[in-house]
């Protein structure tokens, strides 16, 4: 009986043991299984689940567009839930990776711009959250929230302000050396508040005016200048050329006031424009018209000083035709410079010349008419001339001859 039993008792261990190690594999097994499903899971595309979930609804209510729109609309109810839920757990178990932080900052970011939250997040997760800073800070995050604020509605207006803004943002960010310091407008262009403009530029025109800059030249004015020039080689030559010519502007000696008061008067005229390169070309033409001005100034002050030479030399002659002569062969020999003779005598003599064409006039063919025109040497029309004074006369040949006479010797 004993022996019975405890045989019996071993039986009964070794079945427990059997079904313990059964149990045990198979929550190993389930574990296995939870664990595979888990990963499918983490691996699945949740736009997949979306896909097949709006097919579903096709294949199950067909025609039915009431039903099958409203299942859809669960489809999509349910994927964005599943994303918060994803976007919980990340902020709960991978903040420590930036994942959840690059999810919510780009999703703020590009709230407008849904399409590029993906991309934005994979950059953000590969450059890190201080990187993605760091970008945001250079990119211009006072742009996106001004132009948000601006145009909070309407995208394409949005788009452009941004645009515009991290283009100005750009051109702020340049060296002051670059700029002219003289202009106030091209100084305060960094304000994008036009109020904020507008007082700094005042602020800065009433500086200049209390140190008395020089609004005129400054260190930047050739580089501001040649800015128009796209190719990098035009606008090299174009600032050394204009160098040259400031240097050669600077070192005039004494005609440096005569050319101050020349730049005064030139900046007074070309402040309407408020592009400082407009300006700078203005002034440049001004100074230039001035110049050619005071050329043709000295040169007809020059020939005046040279005639009244000449008319005191020859007033010794009493005559009046004797005298002319006299001060045309002197203004030859100094060179003045005086009108074309032919005007002059036609001037002093009473156009005498005109009357024989006046007298031939009468000829109906053109070519008798005109028969002194043909000629284009002055000496051999003078003869033609001559000749038709003979032919038509009418009197006052002698005084024709003086005149001819006084014309040939001026010539």
């Amino acid at each position: 009986m004993g022996k019975g039993s405890g045989g019996a008792w071993w039986a009964l261990l070794l079945v427990a043991g059997v079904l313990v190690v059964a149990a045990a594999a198979t929550a190993g097994a389930e574990k296995d299984v939870a664990a595979a499903e888990v990963a499918a899971a983490v691996d699945r595309d949740p736009k997949e689940d979306l896909r097949w979930c709006r097919k579903g609804c096709r294949w199950q209510y067909g025609q039915d567009a009431r039903r099958r729109a409203e299942c859809e609309r669960e489809c999509r109810e349910r994927h964005r839930q599943g994303e918060r839920e994803e976007d919980e757990d990340e902020d709960a178990g991978a903040l420590a990776s930036g994942r959840g932080e690059c999810r919510r900052k780009c999703a703020s970011r590009y709230e407008d711009q849904p399409w590029r939250v993906p991309e934005c997040v994979s950059r953000c997760r590969r450059r890190g959250a201080a990187g993605e800073d760091e970008e945001e800070k250079e990119g211009g995050r006072e742009c996106r929230e001004r132009c948000e604020r601006r145009h909070a509605g309407d995208w394409r207006e949005k788009q452009r302000c941004l645009m515009e803004c991290r283009r100005r943002e750009q051109g702020a960010a340049e060296d002051d050396s670059d700029r002219c310091p003289c202009s106030c407008r091209t100084q305060c262009e960094r304000h994008q508040d036009q109020g904020s403009r507008r007082r700094c530029v005042e602020a800065c025109e009433r500086r200049r005016e209390q140190e008395g800059e020089d609004g005129n030249r400054c260190a930047c004015s050739c580089r501001t200048q040649c800015e128009r020039h796209s190719d990098q080689g035009s606008r090299r030559r174009c600032v050394e050329a204009c160098e040259r010519r400031e240097q050669e502007e600077g070192s005039g000696g004494s005609g440096s006031d005569e050319d101050s008061s020349r730049g005064d008067r030139c900046q007074k005229k070309c402040q309407r424009y408020s592009d400082w390169p407009a300006r700078l070309r203005c002034m440049e033409k001004c100074q230039r018209e001035e110049r050619q001005e005071e050329g043709r100034g000295d040169a007809d002050e020059q020939d005046s000083y040279c005639t009244d030479r000449c008319e005191e030399r020859c007033q010794h002659h009493g005559g009046r035709e004797t005298q002319r002569r006299c001060v045309r062969r002197c203004e030859r020999e100094e060179g003045c410079r005086r009108r074309d003779a032919v005007a002059v005598a036609d001037e002093e003599e009473g156009n005498d010349d005109r009357s024989c064409r006046q007298q031939c006039q009468h000829h109906r063919d053109y070519d008798r008419r005109q028969q002194c025109q043909h000629h284009r040497d002055y000496d051999s029309k003078q003869r033609c001339m001559r000749e038709c004074r003979g032919r038509h006369g009418g009197g006052g040949g002698g005084s024709w001859e003086t005149v001819a006479g006084a014309v040939l010797q001026v010539v």
